[in-house]
């Protein structure tokens, strides 16, 4: 039985992640454990704390053990982790001789926070990988609906003519930020964990630095001089960028579950069915999307809340985390996934675009007119003008009747009050990776 529905058998297809699930779950997190393990002891042979064999001997002897959860889950659960566990089950296999240089001189944060950071690079590569495939979605839209007209709403009411093109270029470069801060800070992230016992390196005498850049040329992680056992501000960091790209993913669905519904029908997008009403079509990825983003928020705020970690290690900040970092990079990738299938599939609906501006009348060129206006008297009375107009029954025949030197077909016409939109969109679809 899952408790959360990121990993149950019947919510996994909704708000799950199968990609996230394999590259950060319990099996995936001792194959990262047994993986340090080997290279630790390979990189002790190599800097001569251990036998020049015995480093050799126990990556071999390791290199196809994967170990059953179920098996560590006695040990986990009485000594709060489960490294001690791992160790004691790998030195069993190794026997006396080799497992003896097993785990030499590191502690199980050591083992456990470098097995999460390989685990948590190999995921958000995976993520990156989606949120480039949504960038260019998003640029290829950018481009066909540059000049696709269609009504700009600020606090739900309809503004001004914008373009579909430039609205799926805010949506693209809000994604793009976020996806080279995930970037950053991933690579920040990526940092080898070995300074034994209480952070002092005391095991290692004096080769713990070049312990430290042995094993981390394996791992392909970065050094870091000085303990981050209690120094969680880079998990915590990439957490927050976690959620940056959820919340980005976020907003993109919840534009398009307003601008598919059935009273706007400005896009169409795949839904799902009613128990009772054949003629819906809910938006269903675009309501899980939003929850994933969500969620991630909250989870994110977790991960925060687990770098007050005090003293030189806490287990229960640690615990914490593991709360926290795993579902984070799954509700992220599950989100992404939704958004994905969600631009697959949408169709826009230019001429119901161009109705809804319409049905408003007037009001979204009031802006252009006050300006046109502005060129031949003080903005203070173009504006009142323009009021005066908005009260008559056609506000349009009145300016024309009033002002006939304005050219009023070029200031009601929707693409040119689009102003910038379609540059925009063309600016974006040239180049979606580009970040501010």
């Amino acid at each position: 039985m899952a408790l959360s529905p990121l990993d149950s058998a019947l919510w996994r297809g909704l708000l799950g992640s199968a990609g996230a699930d394999a590259l950060m779950g319990d099996s995936a997190l001792l194959a990262a454990m047994v993986r340090v393990e080997a290279a630790l002891a390979e990189a002790c042979a190599e800097v001569g704390l251990i036998p020049a064999e015995a480093g050799p001997g126990i990556a071999k002897a390791l290199a196809e053990v994967a170990p059953d959860p179920a098996d560590l889950a006695e040990g986990t659960a009485r000594d709060g982790l489960p490294v001690p566990e791992l160790v004691r089950v790998l030195r069993e296999r190794l026997g006396p001789d080799l497992g003896q240089y097993l785990h030499w001189g590191a502690t199980s944060q050591d083992i456990l926070d470098t097995a999460t950071v390989l685990q948590a690079r190999a995921a958000a590569e995976t993520l990156d990988a989606g949120l480039a495939a949504i960038l260019a979605r998003l640029a290829e839209l950018a481009g066909q609906e540059a000049e696709t007209v269609m009504p700009a709403r600020t606090r739900t009411q309809i503004a001004l003519p914008t373009t579909f093109g430039a609205v799926a270029a805010v949506w693209g470069r809000g994604l793009a930020s976020a996806r080279a801060r995930l970037a950053r800070e991933a690579s920040q992230m990526a940092r080898l964990s070995l300074h034994g016992a209480a952070g002092t390196g005391a095991a290692f005498g004096d080769k713990g630095p070049a312990l430290r850049n042995a094993l981390a040329t394996r791992l392909g992680l970065a050094t870091d001089g000085l303990p981050w056992h209690s120094r969680r501000e880079d998990l915590s960091a990439f957490a927050t960028a976690l959620a940056g790209a959820a919340t980005s993913l976020g907003h993109i669905v919840a534009d398009i579950a307003f601008h598919a519904g059935t009273d706007v029908g400005e896009i169409t997008v795949a839904g799902g069915g009613s128990s009772t009403m054949p003629h819906k079509a809910n938006p269903v990825r675009a309501e899980a999307a939003q929850s994933l983003a969500r969620h991630a928020v909250s989870l994110a705020a977790d991960m925060q809340r687990a770098a007050v970690h005090p003293l030189q290690r806490d287990g229960a900040a640690l615990g914490l985390e593991w709360l926290s970092l795993a579902p984070l990079l799954g509700a992220t990738d599950a989100a992404s996934g939704h958004v994905a299938g969600l631009l697959a599939d949408l169709r826009t609906n230019p001429d119901q675009m161009r109705a809804n501006l319409a049905a408003v009348g007037f009001g979204p060129y009031s802006e252009a007119a006050t300006f046109a206006l502005a060129a031949t008297m003080p903005r203070p009375d173009a504006t009142k003008e323009v009021k005066r107009a908005l009260a008559a029954e056609d506000p349009l025949a009145h300016l024309r009747a009033e002002h006939p030197e304005i050219d009023w077909d070029r200031v009601t016409d929707p693409l040119t009050a689009a102003g910038e939109a379609p540059a925009q969109a063309r600016a974006f679809a040239a180049d979606p990776q580009e970040t501010p």
